[in-house]
């Protein structure tokens, strides 16, 4: 559902009227494992957790009415670690068995859960309004909505955990400065939308504003004006939408996607639905996605 930030790289599908997303984005994904023992009371994958995210995970688990499940997957695609709910109303944090579980990690995928709880969007479902809807472009949508909507709750939940002694941007911070400044060679493959979904991340979620300062000063000496005014509007449209609610949440993320698609596609949201899940419901979007006229 919603990743711990992690850069990959994207196929490239066949959607003829979208322009494509082919280099760094961020994935939320799913993976089936085995879930471990459980956990003690103080510790989350082993991690002893500090007095507010010890708090912050026992606030979660009232609210489902459910321990939370921990799993260590050999795979989880191209993220990190991840937070789903299941069927039964089971809230479950992932983090891939290579990776070091970290107390910024689990607070941030507890976070997203607790976001769920408080009725905020799980998932944002597409309807194609023409006939190009392959398995890959179904691909496309659902990362490159996941990107702009965990920019949207990042900029809501990431102040909490600074104000908990956390730094959730310092592993986004170190892959974008190593892709824009040490190996400049893969920021200059990607597209438009690429390099503005890259600036409209560091612009929500990069505490120090030289970053998005030095990131723009390199965009300008690169000719990608474009891309720079894009991620800066979208952006923008977090900053001072600021988004506070589902509604608002919604409203933002919407504008963000219009945004980086002008010429391309129109989004709408068509539909909304809850689903029960024990204690909780969880809420699924459906957005209308159309041809630009």
């Amino acid at each position: 559902m919603k990743p711990f930030p992690r850069f990959y790289r994207l196929p490239a599908p066949n959607f003829p009227w979208f322009s494509l997303i082919t280099s760094v984005l961020l994935l939320a994904a799913s993976a089936s494992c085995s879930p471990r023992p459980e956990e003690s009371h103080t510790e989350l994958f082993g991690v002893s957790l500090g007095l507010e995210t010890e708090k912050l995970w026992h606030e979660v688990e009232a609210r489902y009415g459910r321990s939370v499940r921990t799993e260590r997957p050999q795979e989880l695609d191209e993220a990190n670690a991840e937070a789903v709910v299941t069927d039964d109303g089971t809230p479950v944090i992932r983090i891939r068995e290579s990776v070091a579980p970290t107390e910024v990690r689990i607070a941030h995928e507890l976070l997203h859960l607790q976001m769920v709880s408080e009725g905020f969007v799980y998932s944002i479902e597409p309807r194609f309004s023409s006939a190009s809807v392959t398995a890959e472009n179904l691909a496309l949508f659902r990362r490159t909505a996941e990107v702009v909507h965990n920019g949207v709750l990042h900029w809501m939940f990431y102040p909490k955990l600074r104000s908990m002694g956390m730094n959730p941007s310092e592993e986004f911070g170190g892959q974008l400065a190593e892709t824009f400044f040490v190996k400049a060679a893969a920021a200059d493959a990607m597209t438009e939308q690429d390099l503005a979904l890259n600036f409209f991340k560091a612009s929500l979620e990069i505490d120090d504003p030289e970053i998005p300062e030095r990131l723009a000063a390199h965009y300008l000496a690169r000719g990608w004006q474009r891309s720079l005014d894009t991620g800066r509007a979208m952006a923008e449209s977090v900053t001072k939408g600021r988004p506070d609610s589902p509604q608002r949440e919604l409203d933002v993320f919407l504008a963000c996607m219009n945004r980086l698609f002008e010429e391309t596609a129109a989004f709408s949201v068509l539909g909304q639905r809850t689903k029960p899940r024990a204690a909780i419901q969880v809420l699924t979007v459906t957005v209308s996605v159309g041809r630009k006229r």
